[in-house]
C-alpha cells in the first residue's frame, strides 16, 4: 500500500516544510480539496516526487438544482497542467443534502444522480483527449445502509468512478458528536475492550466495502482514515483547542488499525491503492469544531502536533505496511 495525508495551511508552518517532513516519514501522496490548493502545492510535490490526489469542489445544493452548474472543465484542464503525477481526481467530498447537521445530512438520490452525471461528463472529456487519469468521489458512511452495504441509489456513482474512495474511520456517532467526545477518545487509546470493539466494527465495514467492489474490478482508496490522539483537551492563550495527546496509546492503536487494513487488503488481492490519513497535523481551525456538528474532537487527528512534530515514529510504522 501507499500512504498519503491531508495537510492544512491555516497558520505559519509552510506546506513545503510539512511536505518535506511527511516525505521523510513515508508519506507519498498529498490530498487536495481544491484547484487553488493544488496549484499552490504543485511545485514542492513535484520536487519531492510525491503524487497528488487532486480535489475538485462540488456544491451539493447547486448540484441538486442543476448538475451542469458543477461541471468545470477549465479546472479539469488546469489540474492536468500542474506537472505532477496524479493518483486520481476526486470530484467532491462527503456531499450532503441538508448540510452538516448530524440528524439531517443525507447522501440523497438527487445528489447521487447529479454527481454521476458530472463524473460521466468529466470521463468523456478525458477520454476524448486520451487522458487516463482515474476519477473518483470521496464517500462517507451515509452512503451505507444499516447492514453496511451501499444504498441502492449510490450505485450509479460507484459505477461512474474509476476507483472508489471511502472516508472510513473506527469511530461511531458518539465518538464524533457526543458531549464526551474526548472521553471516548481516551477510552479508545487506553482501554483494550472499547478499542477492540471499535476496531472490529471498522474491519467488518471495510471488508463489506471490499467484498462489494471486488467483482467490479475497481481499486479502492481509503480517502480519509484515522482517529484522534487526545485523552483530553485544554485551550491555548488565544482560546484555540489544544489536545493533550497519549502518544504511546495513539501509536499502538494506529498500528492495530493499519494491521486490519493490511490484512483485508491481502485477502482481497491488494485492492486498496492508497490510504490517506486525516490528517497530517492537529488542526484547531477545523470548521466542524464550531459549526452545527459541534465536533471539537476534529482538532486532534494529526499524525503530528500543531507544530509539525510527529507524535510517534511514523516512518518506522509505515515501513511495516508499505507495499
Amino acid at each position: 500500500m501507499k500512504f498519503g495525508a491531508w495537510f492544512h495551511p491555516q497558520d505559519d508552518l509552510s506546506l513545503e516544510d510539512q511536505f518535506r517532513t511527511a516525505h521523510a516519514c513515508g508519506i507519498r501522496s498529498v490530498r487536495s480539496y481544491s484547484i487553488d490548493y493544488s496549484e499552490r502545492a504543485a511545485r514542492v510535490i513535484s520536487e519531492l516526487g510525491m503524487n497528488l490526489y487532486a480535489g475538485m469542489h462540488v456544491d451539493a445544493e447547486e448540484l441538486i438544482r442543476d448538475w451542469r452548474s458543477q461541471v468545470r472543465l477549465d479546472e479539469l484542464e488546469r489540474i492536468h497542467r500542474l506537472g505532477v503525477e496524479l493518483d486520481a481526481i476526486c470530484v467532491g467530498n462527503e456531499l450532503r443534502q441538508y448540510g452538516d447537521d448530524p440528524e439531517r445530512k443525507r447522501f440523497s438520490a438527487r445528489v447521487a444522480y447529479g454527481l454521476a452525471n458530472v463524473l460521466r461528463t468529466y470521463r468523456g472529456w478525458l477520454d476524448e483527449r486520451g487522458l487516463k487519469t482515474p476519477l473518483t468521489y470521496a464517500m462517507e458512511g451515509i452512503v451505507f445502509d444499516r447492514n453496511g452495504t451501499f444504498l441502492e441509489h449510490v450505485w450509479p456513482v460507484v459505477d461512474a468512478c474509476d476507483i472508489v474512495s471511502i472516508n472510513l474511520y473506527p469511530m461511531g456517532a458518539s465518538a464524533w458528536h457526543a458531549p464526551d467526545q474526548f472521553e471516548e477518545s481516551r477510552l479508545f487509546l487506553q482501554d483494550a475492550r472499547p478499542r477492540r470493539n471499535r476496531m472490529l466494527a471498522y474491519e467488518v465495514q471495510l471488508r463489506a466495502v471490499l467484498e462489494s467492489l471486488e467483482d467490479l474490478g475497481k481499486k479502492v482508496v481509503l480517502s480519509e482514515t484515522g482517529f484522534p490522539s487526545a485523552q483530553r483537551v485544554d485551550t491555548d492563550e488565544r482560546g484555540l483547542l489544544r489536545p493533550i495527546t497519549d502518544s504511546p496509546g495513539y501509536e499502538r492503536a494506529m498500528e492495530e488499525m493499519l494491521g486490519i487494513i493490511d490484512r483485508a487488503n491481502t485477502d482481497y488481492g491488494s485492492i486498496i491503492r492508497t490510504v490517506y490519513f486525516y490528517e497530517w497535523r492537529d488542526n484547531p481551525y477545523h470548521s466542524k469544531i464550531t459549526n452545527e456538528e459541534h465536533s471539537p474532537i476534529h482538532c486532534a487527528f494529526g499524525l503530528c502536533d500543531r507544530s509539525g512534530k510527529p507524535k510517534f515514529d511514523i516512518a518506522g510504522l509505515l515501513a511495516k505496511f508499505r507495499g
